[in-house]
């Protein structure tokens, strides 16, 4: 039995937020006396470079006893005042009996970063989650998003915001969207805005990137495996269309047969911090081979190399002598040995089935980090579980245009 994955690569474009004054708007001044205060507390913080730039800076301050509390949590309002002077877009004087927040937040809808159907008022002064955070800087650094008519989901909040690097996993790449945020994670983050409205390029964070990816496409595959984020064929004379999770269910045409792929993930085995580790269990006894050779070798031995883990469910099977009681199969094509002499003596240069103690029992593949070719690209396809005479059912998920080698 054979199976596999697929791709899919959204880019977004940073420009710099440019504001202007009019003579309506009253600007409200930071106080710049705490750039002279000496912080206590941040001696030895991870963030106190960061941290002294900010203060500096003056869209944050210090506590009148000269500590910053780089650990108290942020409320989406202090963010919000933060982000909006931070990026020194003007603000209207505080009127009379009005909350300090509220000039912020005006200015923070009209500017297209935050939408008034976000917060409640009566919340605003509640702690700001990583999610919410994401969200405000997302659209700080892009002006297609801060138009009122864009919406962005959740999933592809987390997802951008960590792929352009405005935000960093915690342990394990875990992106946590639903905790709270940090004074000092706030300024970090408000920093890496300014970098990128200044033309600026951010360091990434491959695992958090990975598990956006798996919640957004429900696989890490192109983040994870080089040449899957090769250029998507997207001709249609030829049926083919980007990669999208409607893809992932199997319906056969006759209603006898329905399943779902749940998740293509990508784990890199050399990496001890990789968080999908336990998605493959253990590979102790785990075999592995490749299309074209009869012998079998142990996934023990092999290093440099992905393991792919395919999950998913069965919906229903109305004919059982048709259809085999298992989900959808995930194949592809186009990666093929540079070397079928080294394959045969167990030199791993192409993708490999992996088994236990027959053909199909564990849906895993084996791939190599380099040494395999790929020619003009690779193709992924799903098939539902046909049992001979049955015809087999399936179609391409996406077809890619790959390097012609791995890197």
């Amino acid at each position: 039995m054979k199976k596999s994955f697929i791709l899919l690569s959204t880019v977004f474009l940073f420009t710099a937020c440019q504001s202007s004054t009019s003579a309506a708007d009253s600007p409200i001044p930071t106080p710049s006396l705490v750039t002279a205060i000496k912080l206590k507390d941040v001696s030895d913080h991870w963030a106190m470079s960061e941290i002294e730039v900010a203060v500096k800076k003056g869209y944050v301050d210090g506590y009148d006893d000269s500590t910053f509390k780089p650990e108290n949590n942020v409320s989406r309002a202090e963010f919000i005042k933060m982000v909006i002077t931070a990026i020194k877009e003007p603000v209207k004087s505080v009127s009379s009996g009005s909350d300090w927040s509220s000039p912020y937040v005006k200015a923070a809808i009209n500017k297209g970063i935050l939408r008034e159907s976000e917060f409640s008022i009566d919340k605003l002064n509640e702690p700001i989650s990583r999610l919410e955070m994401s969200r405000i800087s997302l659209r700080a650094t892009d002006v297609t998003l801060q138009n009122k008519a864009i919406q962005i989901d959740n999933d592809s909040v987390m997802y951008n915001s960590a792929k352009t690097g405005l935000i960093q996993g915690l342990s394990g790449g875990e992106l946590a969207p639903d905790a709270s945020t940090t004074r000092a994670q706030s300024v970090t983050i408000i920093e890496r805005i300014l970098t990128v409205n200044n033309g600026g390029t951010l360091q990434t964070d491959k695992l958090a990137i990975g598990k956006a990816e798996l919640t957004l496409k429900h696989t890490n595959i192109f983040s994870v495996i080089p040449v899957f984020s090769g250029k998507q064929n997207t001709d249609e004379h030829f049926g083919l269309t980007p990669y999208n999770t409607a893809k992932l269910l199997m319906e056969t045409p006759d209603g006898k047969y329905k399943g779902q792929i749940d998740q293509i993930i990508v784990v890199d085995m050399d990496n001890p911090a990789d968080s999908n580790r336990s998605a493959v269990g253990d590979i102790s006894e785990m075999k592995w081979i490749a299309e074209g050779i009869r012998s079998q070798y142990m996934v023990s031995d092999l290093k440099n190399y992905y393991m792919i883990v395919i999950k998913g469910h069965l919906e229903f099977n109305k004919d059982t002598s048709l259809y085999g009681n298992y989900i959808p199969i995930i194949s592809f094509s186009g990666i093929k040995s540079t070397n079928l002499n080294a394959l045969k003596n167990g030199t791993l240069n192409t993708l490999g089935e992996v088994y236990i103690k027959s053909i199909g029992d564990v849906n895993m593949f084996v791939l190599p980090k380099t040494g395999f070719n790929t020619g003009f690209g690779i193709q992924i396809e799903i098939a539902a579980p046909a049992i001979p005479p049955q015809q087999n059912y399936g179609r391409t998920i996406v077809d890619i245009t790959a390097p012609a080698k791995s890197e």
